[in-house]
């Protein structure tokens, strides 16, 4: 089974732009831990030439691995922890959503795959939120706000072609009312004050606004092409929060300008169009349906993620695909990759 040329070296490319940008930004651990995290990722992606990763979405991985998903999400709140978004180990943090990703989207796809016929029937279509939701209540629960509207929109938009006009009319009825309900009795103050803060940024611009405030200069002061490599200010002298993780798109952007966004733009469009062309020569339903759900998944991250760090959306945190410090996120979206390899090149 050979590799997909093309997304092998969109990878490549990140990479130097993930590295790159995390060196800039002048935290020398993190960029070592950065290339023990591609250097793991690409491991993985190489070695679908020979595992089958894909075995995982059989009788009986699927389960067992959904039933550690669950454990792992409920340790969060009983492990002693600062934190319920992830484990700290030996100097590395896990992110347990960051994994799970890859249980819910398998899952997903199976049911999509033995009943897409009757997803307009309403039973199985609650189903199908039914057979994911344990998944996604935990982690909204934790409270990973990011996390959740990643989940929920990666299934809503999975079950949304299979359903007729007036279907997505009462959908996005049920949707508005659910959102009056969470901002009145659900959300936590601070969650309401980012959506806030995002319409009204002077509304308290040394608090909760600093972080958009912050990011909206750092995107501002870019320009064409940019500051250069290293002398970005905003994310180097610590002006811009969490320069190297959630935001480090906008740290690019500072020192490579929009002709280094476009760039990333225009990479990311060929990489989704990469597995959706491929992944409609895959022979196997339950391949398909992976497939399909994976582009919705990346397409769904790339424009939230986007959106926050070009500050036109409210801040949720997440990481930036293949961009982001961090190891969880890389490697999860790694076996993703080779789950979808295996499918593509059986």
């Amino acid at each position: 089974m050979k590799l997909n040329f093309i997304i092998i070296s969109i990878l490549a490319i990140y990479m130097l732009f993930s590295l790159s940008t995390i060196f800039s930004i002048g935290d020398i651990d993190a960029f070592y831990k950065q290339i023990i995290f591609w250097s793991i990722a690409f491991l993985i992606i190489i070695s679908s030439q020979f595992i089958h990763y894909d075995s995982i979405l059989r009788f009986p991985y699927l389960q067992i691995f959904y039933l550690i998903s669950i454990i792992s999400l409920i340790a969060l709140f009983i492990l002693p922890s600062k934190e319920r978004i992830w484990f700290n180990i030996s100097g590395f943090a896990i992110q347990p959503s960051e994994f799970v990703r890859i249980i819910f989207i398998s899952s997903l796809a199976i049911f999509i795959s033995k009943h897409y016929n009757l997803l307009k029937n309403y039973f199985f279509l609650f189903l199908s939120f039914l057979i994911t939701s344990p998944l996604t209540l935990l982690i909204f629960l934790q409270p990973d706000m990011g996390m959740f509207i990643l989940y929920f929109l990666t299934w809503l938009f999975s079950v949304l072609i299979f359903l007729s006009k007036k279907q997505i009319f009462y959908i996005s009825l049920i949707l508005i009312i659910l959102f009056l309900i969470g901002w009145f009795f659900i959300f936590k103050d601070y969650q309401k004050e980012r959506i806030l803060t995002f319409i009204n940024p002077e509304r308290d611009p040394l608090k909760s606004g600093y972080n958009l405030k912050q990011l909206r200069i750092t995107i501002g002061s870019a320009g064409l092409l940019g500051k250069g490599f290293g002398k970005g200010t905003q994310a180097r002298l610590g002006f811009l929060p969490s320069s190297k993780t959630d935001f480090i798109l906008a740290s690019f952007i500072e020192e490579r300008g929009l002709i280094g966004f476009l760039i990333y733009v225009i990479l990311f469009l060929i990489f989704l169009r990469t597995l959706l062309f491929e992944g409609n020569l895959i022979k196997d339903p339950l391949g398909v349906c992976f497939s399909n759900i994976l582009v919705i998944h990346f397409g769904v991250k790339f424009l939230l993620t986007t959106a926050v760090n070009l500050g036109i959306f409210p801040i949720v945190g997440l990481a930036i695909p293949f961009l982001s410090y961090g190891g969880s996120h890389l490697i999860s979206d790694s076996i993703l990759l080779s789950i979808w390899h295996n499918f593509r090149y059986k």
